[in-house]
């Protein structure tokens, strides 16, 4: 029977998290610390993960009418996306 879960034994008896690990952490980008490794990851140069970006932005933006404008914020070493920035519509009372 095989485990398939995130742990790695030490030496000592403990546990770790895999991506904890000095070789999990191998392949970890210096800027944004993501890593393709151990997740799935959309890149600024793929156009496939470019599409699907647009696709979420404008899926979020007709979903969220309190959104005005959402940008994606990609790692400026690997190109990874790290995060969307959303300016939110702020209601006047009058």
């Amino acid at each position: 029977m095989g485990f398939n879960d995130d742990l790695k034994r030490r030496k000592d008896g403990s546990y770790i998290l895999s991506h904890k690990t000095k070789k999990g952490k191998e392949g970890d980008c210096i800027e944004c610390g993501q890593n393709p490794k151990s997740r799935d990851l959309l890149y600024k140069y793929n156009t496939e993960d470019v599409q699907m970006v647009r696709n979420h932005i404008e899926d979020n933006l007709r979903k969220y009418s309190s959104h005005s404008t959402m940008k994606p914020i990609w790692c400026k070493k690997c190109a990874a996306l790290i995060e969307y920035r959303i300016k939110v519509k702020h209601e006047k009372n009058n």
